[in-house]
């Protein structure tokens, strides 16, 4: 009677065994899935904080000749170009401090001069001190002609203005930058969000 037992026993523990691993693959898949969604879901979070800040700049008129003529006069500076190979080294070398150091981005945005202004679509956000948001986008690596995309450049030894225009849309997001007292600082920022 005791063999029985045993052997019932281990019989029932074989099958249940087998059972787990016929079930863990499943398991596996529905928590991929689920680990997926969360990174996205983690994204829409991310974004809706991101426009919770800028909304302490909401603003319900906003003088958009005033960000368009700064862009003009920095564009003036050189024709454009879409090169890589031609961004001045020093500007290479502070643009990846400024993306990946947050202080240090902030320390080299002039807010006095600043003039920064995302539109999104039926709301306008002007960003200020208070507000700002770290730009972690890898800006520089964007620059190039495709057929989708026109991302430009234009320098001097004091200015550097890049220009990302999706071809079927129009200008998507425009940055300014300029070297005050030996250091480059951000001085444009324009987004379109629509």
């Amino acid at each position: 009677m005791r063999i029985l037992k045993l052997t019932l026993l281990l019989l029932l523990i074989i099958s249940c065994k087998q059972k787990k691993q016929e079930i863990e693959p499943e398991v596996k898949i529905a928590k991929q899935e689920s680990e997926s969604i969360t990174e996205q879901e983690q994204m829409e979070i991310k974004m809706d904080s991101i426009y919770e800040i800028y909304k302490k700049g909401k603003v319900e008129n906003y003088d958009w000749d005033l960000a368009f003529e700064k862009a003009k006069n920095y564009q003036k500076v050189s024709e454009p170009y879409s090169d890589k190979k031609l961004i001045p080294k020093d500007f290479l070398e502070f643009s990846q401090k400024f993306i990946s150091d947050p202080d240090f981005q902030k320390t080299h945005i002039d807010f006095e001069s600043l003039i920064a202004v995302i539109g999104a679509c039926e709301e306008t956000y002007i960003l200020k001190e208070n507000n700002w948001v770290h730009i972690d986008w890898e800006f520089l690596k964007e620059i190039g002609i495709d057929d989708e995309w026109n991302n430009t450049f234009n320098f001097s030894e004091n200015i550097f203005y890049a220009e990302y225009e999706l071809k079927e849309v129009g200008t998507i997001t425009i940055l300014g930058f300029e070297k005050i007292n030996g250091k480059w600082n951000l001085t444009l920022y324009i987004g379109n969000d629509c």
